[in-house]
């Protein structure tokens, strides 16, 4: 059968459950498949159980047992009992289930043990604690969800009982079960008996019967001690019992059982007698037990509410239970005893007592619950306890009285009652205690009552030491408890008399009456312990005389008020003044009331005049309502005239739409509105107007919104696109227009108008944001992609070639430049879509065409638009490449961003280079700037006189600027590139030096072996040291590959290594060669046959050498194999050969040696012919040597009067004729001393030879010079200008040579000859040199012809050094020299004259762009540059002019002098105009000066028109030099100007003074600042930046009103402290007049902050009042708080003697709250700056309060608290007076804004000390003291103490007594303080 997945879950589940194998499992399932497949049907069994154990059945013999001997897996079968693990799957499906959803269509499981026991366990074990833990239940009744836990708990507890019952009882033993079937007749039993081992276990079986029943009969129900039972379990005990014990006699009439019992009885044993007693016990039990388990159970229904209900139901139930219990007391058999009984209640008094506990715990812990809830909770309990005494009491009482013969209730009382007494005497104990914790606990909700805090800490004491007891209050057997409530009681005894004194305290200052009756109204509910109520009640008369003040009080306050109450804000004037009046009345009737309540109190003698008083006032103010509602009433008919007016308006000035509904309507339903909440009369008219209040509200606000989102659409539009649509907005006006003219507020047809207002609107809306919409998202984003397209590719992550560069940037660009087109393009399309849409969207006045000259301008416009957007993407790609690719000053290996550039670093002989070099990238960057400039060239304009947007684009100077920059990006790291490669210099040597020559020279200086192996370690050094040389090195741009160098380096480094190994390879390898050559040679010499006498000479001679190689052959054969050793080494490579004849030199030198003393022997023999042959040959060279002596001294070149060159030809014929006869000589004398002869000497050879060898000296000598100096002469003169260097040298050398030559020779004419030739052409050199000069011209050789008397033809192939010397030059020397110096002193004023002519051709005016005038002004810094220019080159010709080698040149000079003189005039005079026209332009372009100036103004238009025309003149020349010179308009023009522009400026200053008198502020303000304020003065919010220019201290700024733009609001200081004026401030009329209004009211506004906050600071907690005002109020306030605690503590010092170090308290008090709030991190700036600055002052005040009450002040008119600065409030002067000693200041009322003020030490106390002394006596101040000290510091710091504006003056040399006057004036009328600094 094929298994499917069904199968397989099924298979997977018992191999799972079993840990069987699959194919096991899989194989029964196969057997199994028709009861398997029948499962997974509908009609199949609803679930199959499989077990893995033996099989069991039924028996033949009827029975149940196993049927195999193994076990297996298996279905269960119907008879077969589940001994272990079963497993289950049961169909949830009931269509049965199928393949594909298997898994939801069954489920299974397992289970172990019985079916009920699995079943209990998960109903007691796993459900019932989970629903128990249950929080939430919903919208279930609490009741339900009791009784559903309840039975839930109760189901549980059944199933327990069953599964007990059925696997409790006692099982006896039972005997073999051979035993069973035997049969009980008389034979066969004594047979059995007769068997011994029959017998015994018959017995023992019996015995173990007997054992088991006694234990089971002695159990009883007794209490234990230490526990405490609850009533269930008596009945369980009964149950279990009557379980056990029927078990027990079921299992005796079994057949096993009567077996026993038959055999063991027919013997009669002792354990058979024993059994016979214990069965009748057993009967007897068994019997009992059931009548106790019918009675008990009676009883379970009454004992429910003890384990699961609350304790009131324990308690209504109560009487049922007693008389269940009576009645079963009476009726039982045998649970009727004392004993029972008494158990049983005990047992019902530990459950009621566990239960009571269990509630009053249910809360949590007691002190945690609420106390209340809590004493409930204990009350009921003790009626618990109450009840249950007084129902047990009851039934006692009947059984004695109605059937007095019956048994009675005597049962243990003490046993039954005594544990519920003593819970009780503690639970009563508890109720007092938590009841005074509850009633003295309603204090902690009072901590406002000032003075509660000690009270309610001494409570909280109390309250602590009784919760820190580790003992259960509830725990009834510890006393410990008893102790401690005693404590307890005691100190809460003392805590009432406290509390008593502090009410008693409380009243004895009153301030008001409401707030005394609402304090005795708290003290009332707080104090409810009866000891205290009866003070309460006496306070009454107290609060009541004091209400008689407070209505004395009132009165006066209606007297003072009536004609102008106190209107409560956004109340309407009648309405408030009711509310005024009501609140009046109110506050003396609300007391009244209160009082009417004690009729003891009004019935007092006293009382009756504070009872007329109050009749009285309360009659006047009722009167005054009435006053005040009939004028109300008269004033209806006037506002309802407003209803008539039209519904919109138009601003006369603005233009804007206004909603014309009157405010005197809306003030009306208001008032009406109040009127009926008061229930006053509202007339009809008023009620109608009333009932309409909704109709115009919504045509109010419907109307209002209409305008707004109309003026929100037309705002939407741009000023380009408004003009587009002004058909559209004109249709629109038609529209609206009926609401300006025919309709009013009581029109019927309103309803229309809005519609159609709407309709309109709506269309308008739509076609606005379809406009808005095109233009954003079509041409705007266009237009910003466009800008932000870069026209480079610069990834930061990547670097380039310079070939992946140029080919990258090529292709970006191409790419860039095609969308950039097509962006162009839509940008085109949507501009046509657009005045399409405009066009063609509908509207009603079809007729009104658009305009299509502005369609022509919104095109242009956006055509420059897209210039702008192409030069914007331009200039950034062109910034992004300086950025990217310019210098940058970092180098090293590591960058943030990788270099743009990859270079390889190589070497190129001689020098280390780059590829590419530099220049060659920075022509890639060139061209790559100049295709991002091209790439503009695809774009085809539109809208303008242009093809393409390129022709724009490259004459932006920004952009060409910016080009220009780029030319220059790699100049920068030019230096950083050299020095680096220049790190690479100390490896030249390597390339440089000649290997050869360095060995040679290394060589020279005879090197030891250690010398060798030095520079062989030097050189792997340098192999090292180069490859750790960093692959790659960074600079600015340029990652610098350093590998192809690396290579190349070591490969010379290697070079040099191998060849100098080579080199010491190839020396040792000659000296072996040469050692090994030697030996050959030696030994081929010694073995030669020996002939004649030079045979005998060459082998003596080989002899005597190889004697002599004898004492060093060591220090030849040993540095030979040094070398070879270190050779090997070093690993060089040696022939193998080489390393043979190493190893064989000492042996060959052995054999030569050998050889040699065979040939000395030989030699011996054969001397002594040779020896006489020689003799004879000496004898006839002597002869010979005379002869040649003669022929020399006759014949020879040292005849006297040869000449010098005949003398060269006769030394050479004699040198060959010696050099023979010297060869003879030296064979000679070597042959005699190989014979041992004496040497014959030859002096006449020895004579000659010194002759010949002195002569050869002098004559090459002579011949050189001669052949030399003549050879020049030949040379052209262009050839002598480029070897003249050269042929000094060499003339010099010669003359060196001369000047070593013997003394003896300098006589001889060959030696003066040569030596006048040397000198001669030296002395010639200088002048050779002077003339090869480049400074010589064709009129200098002109005065050289003329000097030396002789023509020369110059011409380069003729001219010739030979020429010169034929003229006889030294004759002329000074001549010539002075010619040159003329000369080379002329080229270099030539040289500085066209410098000079070549720099101001390039010089330019340079102009700036101007406001909107275009370039009109010169530019500021380039016009700098040109002056000093101008100065520099003056200075430069001036020199020229007086130097006497300028003749040639000197008319140029002169003419440049003028020029430039001329020049520096005109822009000396040009720089005045311009920044005087500068200075008039801002002032005459303002419409308000020009309207008060007129004349001045019309004078200034003929400036400005003659100014421009000369910046059009210079514009269209630009340079300098051809602009200022010789131009007539400008040198005529500019004086004119300047005059014309110097009247104005008079003008100006008398106009400037009018407005300084007018508002004096101005005075601190300059010239030109002012002017530029008063241009602006129709334009408020452009003033407001020159705030701080000298008008105002702190000011900065000020919020305009949104709706009314010229309405100020709100100020700012500097630190953007924001500060609302307490009236706007109108911008409206001149600009000093509204300026003074803003003084004002800035002045007004701190005042009346500063006039709340005196009263804040004693009221606000210290954070709320720092922060909650402006800075400058929050530091005035403290000082307020200081000054006033401070003064009342020095006032009364002599009475209470306490008093100062209070005070002293407070003030650190206040000192370490303000620094505990600076650790918080939520402050911001400006209120962590205020409390540091509130800091710093009071810590001053905290030092000077120590200062007073260390030194006892006393006394308010002591100096040591007069001299303090004390700030006060005067009522009287409504001001603030800041007094010092006896000067008092009144306060300015300046806005300080938010400063730091100093740090006040004794110097600066003394200052300020010092000058209110000065100023009370009307005189100044001057602190002295050095630079930096804090003087003007000191000054502005006591300015801003006083609320004043300190202006600050730095004084210089330029200020004069015209300067001082103006501010003097300013300081004098404004009242400010002026601060000179630095006035010496």
């Amino acid at each position: 059968m094929a298994l499917d997945q069904r199968h397989r879950y099924v298979i997977h589940k018992i191999v799972e459950a079993y840990g069987l194998t699959e194919n096991v499992v899989e194989k029964f399932i196969i057997q199994d498949k028709v009861a398997i497949n029948s499962f997974f049907t509908p009609t199949g069994p609803p679930s199959v159980l499989y077990v893995y154990q033996v099989k069991e059945d039924k028996l033949k013999d009827g029975t149940i047992g196993p049927i195999e001997t193994k076990a297996t897996i298996h279905r269960l079968g119907p008879n077969e009992i589940c001994r272990g693990k079963c497993v289950f799957v049961t169909r949830l499906n009931p269509k049965g289930i199928f393949e594909k959803t298997y898994e939801t269509d069954m489920t299974s499981g397992d289970f172990i043990g019985s079916i009920l026991e699995n079943y209990k366990s998960i109903i007691a074990d796993l459900y019932l604690p989970i629903v128990q833990e249950q929080q939430g239940w919903g919208k279930v009744p609490t009741e339900h969800t009791q009784e559903f836990l309840t039975n839930t708990e109760k189901f549980g507890s059944i199933l327990t009982e069953a599964h007990s019952a059925i696997t409790g009882g006692i099982e006896l033993r039972k005997p073999d079960p051979k035993y069973w079937s035997m049969d009980l007749k008389p034979a066969a039993l004594a047979q059995a008996a007769a068997n011994d081992t029959t017998l015994r276990e018959m017995e023992d079986c019996l015995t173990d019967w007997c054992r088991e029943a006694e234990y089971l009969l002695n159990q009883s129900s007794d209490i234990k001690e230490g526990e405490e039972p609850g009533p269930d379990t008596e009945l369980e005990f009964s149950r279990s019992r009557m379980s056990n014990l029927n078990s027990i006699i079921e299992q005796i009439k079994t057949k096993e059982c009567r077996v026993v019992l038959a055999i063991c009885g027919h013997i009669k044993s002792k354990a058979y007698l024993r059994w016979k007693a214990l069965d009748v016990k057993i009967t007897d039990a068994a019997n009992e037990a059931k009548d106790n388990v019918k009675y008990l159970g009676t009883l379970e229904r009454s004992l429910e509410p003890m384990y699961h209900g609350k304790v009131q139901d324990i308690t209504e139930l109560l009487p049922a239970l007693l008389t269940n219990i009576r009645m079963m007391y009476m009726i039982a058999r045998f649970y009727s005893s004392r004993e029972h009984m008494t158990r049983l209640f005990t047992k019902c008094t530990n459950q009621m007592i566990r239960r009571s506990k269990d509630q009053i715990t249910e809360g949590g812990k007691l002190w945690d619950q609420d106390k209340p809830t809590l004493i409930a909770n204990i009350r009921v309990a003790v009626e618990l306890s109450n009840v249950y005494r007084t129902e047990y009491r009851k039934a006692k009482q009947y059984l004695a009285e109605q059937q007095p013969q019956s048994k009675q209730f005597d049962f243990d009382e003490s046993a039954i009652f005594l544990k519920f007494d003593l819970f009780t005497k503690r639970l009563n104990k508890l109720i007092d205690m938590f009841t005074t914790i509850y009633q003295f606990s309603i204090l902690e909700q009072h901590t406002h009552i000032e003075g509660l805090e000690q009270i309610i800490k001494s409570l909280s004491n109390i309250i602590d030491d009784v919760k820190r007891k580790p003992y259960d209050l509830l725990d009834f057997s510890r006393n410990q408890f008893d102790r401690d409530f005693l404590e307890f009681s005691v100190n809460i005894n003392d805590l009432e008399l406290q509390l008593q004194g502090f009410v008693n305290k409380s009243f004895e200052t009153i301030t008001s009456t409401e707030h005394a009756l609402n304090l005795l109204t708290q003290f009332q509910q707080i104090m409810q312990r009866d000891t205290l109520k009866q003070d309460l009640e006496n306070k009454y008369l107290v609060i009541f005389q004091n209400y008689a003040r407070d209505l004395d009080m009132v009165q006066r306050l209606y007297e003072k008020h009536k004609y102008e109450p106190p209107v409560p804000r956004n109340a309407p004037p009648v309405a408030g003044n009711i509310m005024w009046a009501r609140q009046l009345l109110r506050r003396i009737e609300t007391p009244m009331q209160k009082f009417a309540h004690n009729k003891v109190l009004l019935a007092a003698k006293e009382s009756k005049r504070i009872i007329k008083n109050y009749n009285k006032v309360a009659r006047a103010l009722i009167e005054f309502e009435s006053l005040w509602h009939e004028a109300w009433m008269k004033a209806i008919e006037e506002c309802k005239a407003g209803l008539a007016a039209p519904l919109l308006v138009q601003h006369p000035e603005t233009g804007k739409i206004l909603v014309n509904f009157d405010k005197e309507i809306m003030q009306l339903i208001r008032e009406a509105k109040y009127m009926q909440r008061f229930d006053i009369a509202v007339p009809e008219i008023a009620q109608m107007v009333l009932l309409q209040e909704e109709k115009f509200k919504f045509y109010y606000s419907k109307l209002t919104y209409l305008v707004r989102e109309y003026e929100l659409s037309v705002a939407k539009l741009k000023p380009t696109i408004k003009p587009l649509l002004r058909p559209h907005l004109d249709d629109m006006e038609r529209k609206i227009a009926s609401g300006f003219s025919v309709l009013t507020w009581t029109s019927m047809n309103i309803d229309g108008y809005l519609h159609r207002f709407k309709k309109g609107l709506a269309r308008l809306q739509e076609l606005v944001r379809k406009v808005v919409d095109l233009v954003d998202n079509r041409v705007e984003s266009n237009l910003n992609a466009i800008r932000n397209t870069m026209l480079v590719e610069l990834p930061n992550d990547r670097s380039f070639t310079y070939e992946e560069f140029v080919n990258t940037q090529s292709k970006f660009q191409q790419r860039q430049g095609e969308i950039l087109s097509v962006r162009n393009e839509e940008v085109k399309r949507s501009i046509e879509d657009l005045l399409a849409l405009v066009r063609t969207y509908p509207r009603e006045n079809m007729e009104v065409e658009l305009d299509e000259r502005e369609a022509g301008l919104f095109i242009r416009h956006y055509s420059k638009q897209m210039y702008q957007a192409v030069a914007t993407s331009t200039q950034k790609s062109l910034s992004a490449m300086k950025r990217r690719l310019g210098s940058r000053a970092s180098t090293g290996i590591f960058f943030m961003e990788r270099p743009f550039f990859d270079v390889d670093v190589e070497l190129r002989v001689p020098n280390v280079a780059m590829s590419p070099n530099l220049e060659d990238i920075q022509a890639a960057i060139n061209e790559c700037a100049k295709k991002v400039l091209t790439t503009s060239k695809r774009l085809q304009a539109w809208g303008l006189e242009i093809k393409t947007y390129h022709e724009m684009v490259s004459q932006d100077k920004d952009i060409v600027r910016a080009i220009l920059r780029l030319t220059g990006s790699i100049e920068g790291i030019k230096t950083q590139v050299s020095e680096y490669i220049s790190n690479f210099d100390r490896y030249d040597f390597l390339w440089k030096q000649d290997l050869q020559v360095a060995y040679e020279n290394f060589m020279r200086s005879s090197p030891a072996l250690e010398s060798f192996e030095a520079e062989l370690k030097k050189y792997m050094a340098i192999e090292t040291e180069i490859g750790q040389i960093p692959t790659v090195h960074n600079i600015g741009a340029l990652s610098l590959e350093t590998m192809p160098l690396k290579n190349s380096l070591k490969a010379e480094a290697g070079t040099w290594k191998t060849q100098f190994a080579q080199n010491l390879h190839k020396q040792c390898s000659e000296d072996l060669k040469a050692f090994d050559t030697y030996i050959r040679d030696t030994t081929l010499k010694l073995n030669r046959k020996i002939e004649d006498l030079e045979d005998v000479r060459n082998v003596m001679s080989v002899l005597k050498e190889v004697r002599e190689k004898e004492s060093e052959i060591d220090n030849l054969i040993g540095p030979i194999e040094e070398m070879y050793g270190l050779l090997l080494r070093y690993e060089v490579r040696v022939p193998k050969e080489e390393t043979t004849m190493v190893s064989d030199l000492r042996y060959g030198w052995k054999k030569l040696r050998k050889l040699a003393t065979d040939v000395s022997d030989n030699l011996t023999r054969l001397q002594i012919g040779f020896k006489r042959e020689l003799i004879k040959e000496v004898k006839v060279f002597i002869v010979d040597a005379q002869g040649f002596r003669r022929d020399w001294e006759a014949h020879g070149p040292m005849i006297p009067g040869l000449e010098p060159m005949e003398a060269v030809d006769r030394l050479r014929k004699f040198q060959q004729m010696f050099d023979v006869r010297k060869r003879k000589w030296e064979n000679y004398s070597s042959g005699e001393e190989l014979f041992g002869l004496p040497v014959t000497p030859y002096p006449e050879l020895e004579q000659t030879e010194k002759e010949i060898q002195m002569l050869d000296r002098l004559y090459n000598l002579y011949v050189t010079v001669i052949t030399t100096i003549k050879g020049y002469g030949d040379y052209f003169w262009v050839d002598v200008v480029e070897k003249i260097d050269e042929m000094g040298d060499q003339v010099l050398q010669y003359q060196n040579q001369s000047k070593k030559l013997p003394k003896a020779l300098r006589e001889w004419p060959a030696y003066l000859d040569c030596r006048k030739t040397i000198d001669d052409f030296l002395e010639m050199l200088p002048l050779f040199q002077a003339l090869t000069s480049k400074a010589m011209r064709e009129r200098h050789w002109k005065q050289v012809m003329e000097a030396t008397g002789r023509p020369l033809n110059l011409a380069e192939d003729v001219f010739k050094l030979q020429h010169l010397l034929d003229s006889h030059i030294l004759k002329h020397r000074e001549e010539v020299e002075d010619l040159t110096n003329a000369a080379v002193k002329e080229e270099q004023i030539e040289t500085k004259l066209g410098v000079l002519q070549a720099d101001w051709a390039l010089q330019n005016l340079v102009f700036a762009e101007y406001k909107n005038r275009g370039p009109v002004i010169l530019k500021a810094a380039e016009t700098a540059e040109l002056i000093e220019k101008l100065e520099d080159s003056q200075m430069t010709l001036g020199s020229m002019a007086t130097n006497r080698y300028s003749a040639p040149f000197r008319e140029e000079v002169q003419g440049w002098i003028v020029k430039l003189s001329t020049v520096s005039e005109i822009i000396e005079q040009w720089l005045m105009v311009q920044n005087m026209w500068m200075y008039m332009e801002a002032v005459f372009s303002g419409g308000d000066i020009v309207k008060q100036l007129p004349q001045e103004a019309k004078r200034f238009q003929n400036i400005d028109k003659n100014y421009m025309k000369i910046v059009t003149n210079a514009l269209e020349t630009l340079n300098v030099v051809n602009t200022c010179f010789g131009n007539e308009l400008l040198k005529n023009m500019l004086p004119h100007l300047l005059e014309q522009l110097e009247l104005c400026q008079k003008s100006l200053s008398a106009y400037l003074e009018t407005k300084r008198a007018e508002f004096p502020r101005f005075y601190f303000v300059s010239d030109p600042t002012l002017l530029e304020i008063l241009s602006l003065g129709s334009d408020p919010p452009s003033v407001v930046p020159h705030f701080q220019s000298g008008l105002f201290d702190s000011l900065t700024a000020v919020t305009f009103d949104r709706v009314d733009k010229a309405r100020m609001t709100e100020m700012f200081s500097q630190q953007a402290e924001k500060v609302e004026f307490e009236k706007p401030v109108d911008a409206k009329g001149n600009i000093e007049i509204w300026l003074q209004r803003l003084v004002d009211g800035m002045q007004d506004t701190v005042k009346q902050i500063i006039r709340r906050a005196v009263r804040n600071v004693h009221e606000l907690p210290l954070e709320d009042f720092v922060f909650g005002h402006p800075a400058q109020i929050s530091l005035l306030g403290i000082q307020f708080q200081w000054t006033a605690e401070t003064q009342s503590a020095i006032t009364n010092a002599k009475t209470d003697k306490s008093i100062m170090s209070k005070n002293m308290k407070k003030v650190d008090a206040i000192l370490r709250d303000m620094v505990n709030i600076t650790v918080r991190s939520d402050l911001t700036r400006i209120q962590r700056t205020n409390l540091e600055t509130c800091i710093t002052v009071h810590m001053h005040q905290k030092e000077s309060t120590e200062d007073l009450l260390k030194k006892k002040i006393k006394d308010p008119t002591d100096f040591e608290w007069l001299k303090q600065v004390r700030f006060y409030w005067r009522e009287d002067k409504d001001t603030v007076i800041i007094s010092i000693c006896d000067v008092d200041f009144e306060y300015s009322f300046e806005y300080l804004g938010v400063k730091e003020r100093l740090v006040i030490t004794p110097l600066t106390d003394i200052c300020y000390i010092t000058l209110s002394q000065a100023l009370g006596m009307f005189l100044g101040g001057a602190p002295a003291g050095p630079a930096g000290t804090g003087k003007t510091e000191t000054t502005k710091d006591l300015g801003n103490t006083l609320g004043k504006y300190v202006v600050v003056f730095n004084c210089s040399d330029q200020m004069d007594y015209k300067g001082m006057g103006k501010i003097y004036k300013g300081l004098a009328q404004s009242g400010l303080w002026g601060c000179f600094d630095e006035f010496n």
